[in-house]
């Protein structure tokens, strides 16, 4: 039985569940993905700022941005921490799923997004910020990896959300080369990078081989975007901002998927909206971030040109999703989708 409070228990009973019985609370019903707003909302204003620097852009969109991205992680670690307090059933039921429990590292990959994005106006803030994502990191990739050792995995329900575990090491040293914590941002790199092409292989055969995913997992194809472009940051992080024969190599790996993803649009998100339509704004705006980086080591305009696409792009699409997400929440249908 859920413990919550007397309010939340008389809100559920007063809403009938589409299973007939009573409604569980809002609280017990938001889902850890919720954290890819953040983590949508802070990778674009991260890549605005880069273009400030880059083609000249005011840096006053990439602040509003980074506003914005901090207001809903505070409201949503706020939220989940009373979720944890008076709905912890809910919390042990989503971190056993075999899907929803990828997402859980979603929150660790914010903060080290934030800390990327506050670190020019408050570097203590960042130092904390970046340090508390980068260990709660490794503990949720080591958790959930292992789990995924030890427990056989039904390949019918993988979708591409399992590399956020994977994805989250390749970005802590986007974050902790600034910070001059250079050997443990390596570490973080290699495991990363190494785990991301054999699991990159697993994903690739459930798209190819099994039956189609649904709907609502089908804009988690994204996050294939998220290895090469957040790698070819964090490369040019180590590297000063040269590229190198590994920053080409993932430049192009990152090209290429962004192209066959633009080629697949109207599969990606069609029907009815689900919040996992937030899934695709993180890898858009990693790529911005990414390209805008190659511009600026490789400058030419073939990469200028990539670049500034791939900025219009990942701006449009968190408007497009902020949008829809509005009318869902004040339509009522969020957090009913399961």
């Amino acid at each position: 039985m859920n413990t919550t409070t007397p309010t939340a228990s008389a809100e559920a009973a007063a809403a009938p569940s589409s299973a007939g019985g009573p409604e569980k609370p809002w609280l017990a019903r938001l889902p850890m993905a919720m954290f890819a707003t953040v983590m949508g909302l802070g990778g674009l204003s991260n890549a605005w700022a880069l273009a400030h620097r880059a083609i000249g852009v005011p840096l006053l969109v990439s602040e509003v941005l980074l506003v914005l991205a901090v207001s809903c992680g505070v409201l949503l670690s706020l939220a989940h921490l009373a979720k944890l307090g008076f709905c912890l059933r809910e919390v042990a039921e989503e971190f056993a799923h075999p899907v929803r429990s990828s997402f859980f590292p979603a929150a660790s990959v914010s903060l080290v997004v934030l800390s990327i994005g506050v670190r020019p106006y408050a570097p203590d803030w960042a130092e904390a910020l970046w340090w508390l994502g980068a260990a709660l990191h490794l503990v949720l990739a080591v958790t959930l990896i292992r789990r995924w050792i030890v427990h056989a995995q039904d390949e019918a329900v993988m979708t591409p959300a399992w590399f956020i575990p994977v994805v989250g090491n390749i970005l802590v040293p986007v974050g902790g080369v600034p910070l001059g914590h250079v050997e443990i941002s390596w570490f973080f790199f290699s495991v990363g990078l190494m785990l991301w092409l054999p699991f990159f292989t697993i994903v690739l055969h459930r798209v190819l081989f099994v039956p189609a995913m649904s709907a609502r997992s089908m804009p988690t194809l994204f996050i294939l975007l998220a290895p090469p472009s957040i790698g070819l940051s964090s490369y040019l992080a180590f590297t000063g901002g040269h590229a190198g024969a590994l920053g080409d190599l993932l430049y192009c790996m990152a090209l290429f998927i962004a192209i066959l993803l633009a080629s697949l649009g109207r599969h990606l998100a069609h029907g009815p909206f689900f919040m996992s339509w937030w899934a695709m704004t993180f890898p858009a705006g990693g790529w911005a971030g990414a390209s805008l980086g190659y511009y600026m080591a490789r400058p030419s305009p073939y990469t200028a040109t990539v670049a500034v696409v791939a900025l219009t792009v990942a701006t449009v699409l968190v408007c497009w999703v902020a949008w829809h997400t509005v009318w869902h929440l004040a339509s009522g249908a969020a957090f009913r989708e399961d």
